[in-house]
């Protein structure tokens, strides 16, 4: 069975298709099975998209992002409507007052007139989540919006400019965790710094009012390019999540090759230690090959090679000890002219991704698109363990405790690793494999 958003410019809907061998599908001949007209009239009916389902008990449920309308925003939109003095505006808007107030839709024929005052409706909307309940994927029950505004958290999650999109709910070692992908969420304490995030929640379902009690509000990754993460449970009860390797809204240098963004690896998900950590599947050992070793390595204000340790497709962990140290780490795609840093700043106590001069450069929305940082705090020993491959660096800290993720675009033989240290360090243990 397959879901999905029947998107149009100002109307989203849920869709069914089925398959009896996954490779030829039939679209259900009653879609749209969800329709805005099923939704709560607060909710705008052109943003409704990212269906999730997910089975509890004998039930099915469909968790979908939506935007919420602000009535005091729409009542000031009306006001500029009737400021409105020329008769090709009043024919325009001249069916806007008997148009549902929750829903603020504009006639969708004639092109909006030149300037405009009313903007979007994007502009008088907020980001929010709502549930279905079915028994057999075809007769649904609607149950309610999902986040309530709580004073525990920051007033920007739930006046959110722009959807919670591309939900996930699962249940995992006894807590409920929805992962969201929050469009235009604000940076909080060096925390959702692209100018689109993706969150973990942890709380409590209500099953019967589709109401979530917030516990907390957490970033799930705190590098550069992750988004829509998705999961699935394994015969063997591992709950896997995989997601798109990309950020919106920025320049992507492959979109000249007819493709932006690829894949994450596939991450386990644990909850322990009140974190939510990713560990990269078990099954990426299979691919390993040429095996390298090296331990006990001082490193005093330097930088220094380990000989056979390098690659662009390759697992690298490495362990120092931050004991004496400002700043420990390794700088990985190193050439001549480009390298991309990761190092555990022990003063601040942060890891950090600098991309800076890792090769093709980035633009986008945000301030700074090429330097992202951690918060982990004071440790007098670090684990790196990170993936590379071509294009893309996955960055585990810590037994998957905190993780990384970013694209970058070196030259083809930008392949040098290199290890530092800013004051007195030490390499524990390095380890590294080629992958096949």
């Amino acid at each position: 069975w397959l879901f999905y958003t029947a998107a149009q410019p100002e109307l989203q809907r849920q869709c069914l298709a089925w398959s009896e061998d996954g490779i030829h599908f039939h679209k259900h001949e009653g879609n749209p099975v969800l329709t805005s007209a099923m939704l709560d009239e607060s909710i705008s009916p052109r943003d409704f998209r990212d269906p999730r389902i997910f089975k509890k008990e004998d039930s099915y449920y469909c968790l979908a992002g939506i935007r919420k309308i602000d009535k005091e925003k729409y009542e000031e939109r009306i006001r500029k409507i009737a400021c409105y003095q020329s008769k090709e505006e009043a024919l325009f808007y001249k069916d806007i007052r008997n148009l549902n107030p929750s829903r603020g839709l504009l006639p969708d024929k004639a092109p909006k007139p030149p300037g405009d005052p009313l903007g979007d409706e994007e502009s008088i909307g907020y980001g929010n989540l709502v549930l279905f309940m079915t028994k057999d994927f075809k007769n649904w029950e609607y149950k309610g919006i999902l986040l309530e505004k709580d004073d525990s958290f920051d007033e920007d999650f739930f006046r959110l400019d722009g959807a919670y999109e591309c939900p996930d709910y699962f249940e995992l070692d006894t807590k409920e965790i929805i992962l969201a992908s929050p469009q235009n969420l604000p940076e909080k304490d060096g925390r959702f710094q692209n100018l689109h995030s993706v969150i973990y929640m942890t709380g409590k379902m209500d099953f019967e009012t589709g109401h979530f009690k917030l516990d907390s509000i957490e970033d799930l990754d705190s590098g550069f390019d992750i988004y829509a993460c998705q999961t699935m449970l394994l015969p063997d009860g591992r709950r896997i999540m995989i997601a798109w390797k990309e950020m919106w809204d920025r320049s992507y240098p492959t979109e000249t090759h007819g493709w932006v963004g690829s894949y994450t690896l596939p991450r386990e998900l644990r909850y322990m230690d009140g974190r939510l950590y990713q560990i990269p599947i078990r099954e990426i050992e299979k691919y390993r090959s040429e095996k390298k070793e090296a331990a006990d390595i001082p490193l005093h204000n330097e930088s220094k090679r380990i000989e056979g340790f390098g690659g662009s497709c390759i697992e690298l962990s490495v362990t120092f000890d931050c004991k004496d140290v400002k700043t420990a780490g390794v700088k990985v795609f190193k050439g001549l002219v480009h390298e991309t840093v990761v190092y555990y700043d022990k003063e601040e106590g942060k890891v950090v991704f600098d991309r800076t001069s890792s090769g093709i450069s980035f633009s986008g929305k945000e301030e700074n698109v090429n330097v992202r940082v951690c918060e982990i705090g004071d440790y007098d020993q670090i684990d790196f363990r990170i993936f590379l491959d071509i294009s893309s660096v996955e960055v585990f800290i810590n037994g998957g405790r905190y993780v990384m993720t970013g694209n970058v675009y070196p030259d083809p033989d930008d392949t040098m690793i290199e290890f530092f240290a800013e004051g007195t360090a030490g390499i524990v243990r390095a380890r590294q494999y080629n992958l096949s």
